[in-house]
């Protein structure tokens, strides 16, 4: 993928951010579902970067959005400098265009995901669930008393110095090693 780099008004630049800097950890949409959000963030070390040094995409990284600046990557960024920093909207601000389905392709990449791990959409719009189940996806009643640990170290014997008591999910300790 070749680099496109392109010049944003600070203030057309639009991030998912609130304007509070900081997601709800507990709220209910629109649809009337509970949404948990992500935990508070630390803009701390992020907010002296910039102000000591400015926004420097060649030493770090580019702020990534649509070519209609919708802001993909780098949205903490964004919130800095439009709502807590003070900063004229009028800056020019180089960032990297990307599509959406790019964009959602790297993070996949990142994370190690294949097409069969993903839900997708049928035909008639319904959503189908994923071939294959990631980690992070399984139920804890999937994994719990770790059971392959537990068979695998049955046939093995215990490594001196390794500890093979794992704590479950629901706070029992389980004993993976030869007893």
């Amino acid at each position: 993928m070749a680099k496109t780099i392109k010049s944003f008004k600070l203030s057309d630049l639009s991030c998912s951010i609130p304007d509070s800097g900081q997601y709800e950890e507990k709220s209910v949409g629109s649809s009337g579902k509970e949404y948990i959000g992500l935990p508070p963030y630390a803009y701390q070390g992020l907010k002296a970067s910039l102000v000591a040094k400015g926004y420097k995409p060649e030493q770090y990284d580019y702020i990534v959005c649509t070519d209609a600046g919708k802001v993909l990557y780098g949205g903490r960024r964004v919130w800095l400098m439009q709502k807590d920093m003070g900063l004229d909207q009028s800056t020019m601000v180089e960032c990297e265009i990307w599509t959406e389905k790019e964009f959602v392709l790297d993070l996949r990449a990142k994370m190690g995901l294949t097409a069969d791990m993903v839900a997708k959409k049928d035909k008639e719009g319904n959503w189908v669930e994923p071939v294959q189940k990631t980690v992070n996806s399984l139920k804890s009643a999937d994994v719990k008393g770790y059971p392959n640990l537990v068979a695998r170290h049955k046939k093995k014997a215990n490594i001196d110095g390794y500890d093979y008591a794992f704590k479950g999910s629901d706070g029992k300790v389980i004993d993976a090693g030869k007893s």
